[in-house]
């Protein structure tokens, strides 16, 4: 995905790549307590969030219902916070989130921000990359950077 739709600028935009897959994306403020879901509607992926949730957790849901597109995981999701833990003992949630990590916090840009650019801050990488606090503590755990 990120090679065949992202224009290379940070912060990545999940929903202008999802679109760009031919993925609708929107809001359903029906979703009651779920974050997002992710469904097909007359043969065509459909990606919603909860417009009632910070624009942070959105941009991260829309990443990670794109991994349930993507990594074929079927025709409908819906998705709560259970979903979004550090550790996922679910399969699928687990590789969704996986995705959503490597979507928004490309492993390439973090080697290069850190490695050749000199930026340390965690504060300034979280920035940089649009995520939560969270999201960058887990991916830099995975690239064996965490502070």
């Amino acid at each position: 995905m990120l090679s065949k739709y992202w224009d290379g600028f940070l912060p990545v935009d999940p929903a202008v790549i999802a679109r760009a897959a031919n993925v609708i994306v929107g809001h359903d403020p029906e979703l009651g307590s779920a974050f997002g879901c992710f469904e097909f509607v007359g043969g065509r992926p459909h990606i919603y969030t909860n417009p009632n949730e910070p624009e942070l957790r959105q941009r991260f849901t829309i990443a990670h219902e794109q991994g349930h597109f993507v990594l074929d995981h079927g025709d409908r999701f819906v998705d709560s916070a259970d979903d979004f833990v550090p550790v996922q003992l679910d399969e699928a949630e687990r590789q969704a989130n996986m995705f959503a990590l490597e979507l928004l916090i490309p492993s390439f840009a973090v080697e290069i921000l850190i490695g050749k650019r000199n930026i340390g801050s965690f504060e300034a990488l979280r920035d940089m990359f649009g995520v939560t606090e969270l999201a960058l503590e887990v991916k830099l755990k995975k690239l064996g950077l965490a502070p």
